[in-house]
């Protein structure tokens, strides 16, 4: 049985907008239906550098972020059976819902309006140690390499559930702007749907790098790209990434018609969406969050048979913060994941 300390190291934002710094905190207790879980790894996400850099209200912090934790069960709160100590398990984002509201009952309990969030109501996995709610708990597959996998507990269930939730059929032409973590593993799983598929992003690397993965063409983003995408079949699915309102203009003239056009990055600012187009494209534009409990058991199934060749680079606790600091400035290749193996 692991021996549970009462201190553990975390990485903490002790005030709105302020770095993360290495600190030495109590160890979190499980209450009623909780567990307590000892992190193997965490990636990093962009919705990170989102929680430091656009601050949450001043009541939450000191809060730790971090939601693509994975680790090992090693104790219960009371009322709590299963899974057993020592089960692997995930902590993504959604830390828990109502469960009794019309999205939880069907199958949709990421809309929850009383949900809440692991690294904002709740702290996360930059730490050595873990809440999880026992009934949020989804065991992670034998065949999944703790390291690699917790980036697909966000970035890669995002990207899964984004194109569930769209009408995609195999040939289809299929959009995917923005080639970072979330737009690799996009690039990965619709290839697998039998997808052609266009990547757009401002970095000729990342264009590379998309390539590698499979993509069928990559387009430089620019006043040209619409254009384009528009020569080379159009888009039938368009899957946003780039959290930029400056991609609209080239997803307006890049869509075929009858398209869907999902929007997943989060840009804070208006979209400049006309009502003409919508309405002679017939077209279908909708948001797209992360996914339930069940797309996480489907989709860490689908990447058990299909691992998904996304480079994800090991950094120790220490450097989460110059870990968001790299994202900001587009110095990451594909994924970033705390590995707690390497000394803090």
């Amino acid at each position: 049985m692991t021996s549970i300390p009462n201190r553990m190291k975390a990485a903490v934002c002790t005030a709105p907008g302020a770095p993360l710094v290495l600190k030495d905190v109590p160890v979190p207790k499980p209450g009623p239906g909780q567990l307590l879980v000892k992190l193997e790894s965490c990636g990093i996400c962009h919705s990170d550098l989102h929680l430091r850099d656009e601050p949450l209200p001043a009541e939450f912090y000191p809060r730790i972020f971090g939601h693509e934790g994975i680790g090992h069960v090693v104790a219960f709160g009371d009322g709590v059976a299963s899974p057993a100590l020592g089960t692997r398990v995930g902590l993504p984002w959604l830390f828990e819902t109502c469960l009794d509201c019309g999205p939880c009952h069907t199958g949709a309990e990421n809309y929850c309006p009383d949900q809440s969030a692991r690294g904002v109501e709740h702290n996360g996995a930059f730490a050595e140690f873990a809440l999880l709610e026992s009934s949020f708990a989804v065991e992670i597959p034998q065949g999944i390499d703790p390291l690699r996998g917790g980036p697909l507990l966000c970035a890669g269930l995002t990207a899964w559930s984004a194109l569930k939730r769209s009408k995609l059929r195999p040939g289809d032409n299929v959009l995917i702007i923005g080639a970072g973590g979330l737009g690799q593993y996009a690039v990965l799983i619709a290839k697998s749907r039998g997808a052609r598929v266009i990547v757009v992003d401002q970095d000729p690397s990342k264009l590379q790098t998309a390539l590698g993965l499979g993509a069928d063409l990559t387009i430089l983003a620019g006043p040209q790209a619409g254009q384009a995408i528009r020569q080379a079949g159009g888009a039938d699915v368009t899957l946003n990434f780039a959290p930029s309102p400056a991609v609209w203009p080239t997803i307006c003239e890049a869509t075929n018609p009858l398209s869907d056009v999902v929007l997943i990055a989060l840009v804070n600012a208006a979209m400049p969406l006309e009502a003409l187009w919508l309405i002679d494209g017939g077209h279908r534009v909708f948001g797209s969050s992360v996914g339930t409990r069940q797309d996480l058991r489907d989709f860490l199934e689908f990447a058990t048979q299909n691992p998904l060749a996304v480079d994800v680079e090991a950094i120790p606790l220490s450097a989460a913060n110059a870990a968001l600091d790299r994202l900001k400035t587009g110095d990451v290749v594909g994924r970033l994941a705390i590995d707690f193996r390497l000394p803090h």
